[in-house]
C-alpha cells in the first residue's frame, strides 16, 4: 500500500503517521518548555539588572520596581526591611554614617559584582557586595523568582564600617 498510487485517506488511522505526530508532539512541548524557560531566564536576569542598577545609584524606585511584592532585604546590623519601607534602611545609613557630616544619597551606593561563586541554584545567587564611598563590602545573597528579586541577605566584612553599624545596632523601629 505504501507505493500504491491510490491517495491515501487522512481519516484513516495510520501507525506511521501517528507516531510522526506523536514525535511532532513532544518535539512541539519540548520547544515550548526550552522558550518558556529561556524567557524566564530573560525576566530574572533582567529583574537582577534593573535591581543591581537601583543599588548602584541608591535609588529605592528603582530596586522596588526589580522586586517581588513579598520582598524582604535583609541587613543584620540594621533589620529587616520588605518593600515599603526600604527607603528606611537608606535613612538608617545615612544616620549612622554621619557622624563626620552628612552624607548623601550618591555615598550610599552598593555595587553588586559578579557572583562570588557558580551558585545558581535557579534562584538564588551570591555577589560581592560593596560601598566604596562609606566603606562597607561583603557579599549578598539574592533570591530571584519569576516575578522579579523576592530577598536579598548581606553580611558584611569586619572592618571600621561594620564596625560603626555595630556600635550603633539597635533595631529600627519601622523594620517591617
Amino acid at each position: 500500500m505504501l507505493h500504491s498510487p491510490t491517495i491515501a485517506d487522512p481519516c484513516q488511522p495510520s501507525t506511521v503517521n501517528s507516531y510522526a505526530i506523536g514525535v511532532v508532539d513532544v518535539g512541539a512541548c519540548a520547544v515550548q518548555f526550552v522558550n518558556r524557560a529561556r524567557n524566564q531566564n530573560e525576566r530574572r536576569i533582567a529583574a537582577l539588572d534593573r535591581y543591581a542598577e537601583g543599588w548602584a545609584e541608591a535609588n529605592v524606585d528603582k530596586i522596588l520596581d526589580a522586586t517581588a511584592p513579598s520582598y524582604r532585604f535583609t541587613d543584620p546590623l540594621v533589620g529587616s526591611f520588605s518593600g515599603r519601607f526600604l527607603h528606611e534602611y537608606f535613612s538608617v545609613l545615612q544616620d549612622r554614617f554621619s557622624f563626620g557630616g552628612a552624607i548623601t544619597k550618591r555615598e550610599l551606593a552598593f555595587f553588586l559584582r559578579a557572583p562570588s561563586e557558580t551558585r545558581w541554584s535557579g534562584k538564588d545567587l551570591r555577589f560581592w557586595r560593596e560601598a566604596p564611598l562609606i566603606g562597607l563590602s561583603g557579599v549578598a545573597e539574592v533570591e530571584i523568582g519569576e516575578r522579579g528579586v523576592i530577598a536579598e541577605h548581606v553580611a558584611y566584612d569586619g572592618n571600621l564600617a561594620s564596625d560603626t553599624l555595630r556600635r550603633s545596632c539597635n533595631p529600627h523601629p519601622h523594620m517591617n
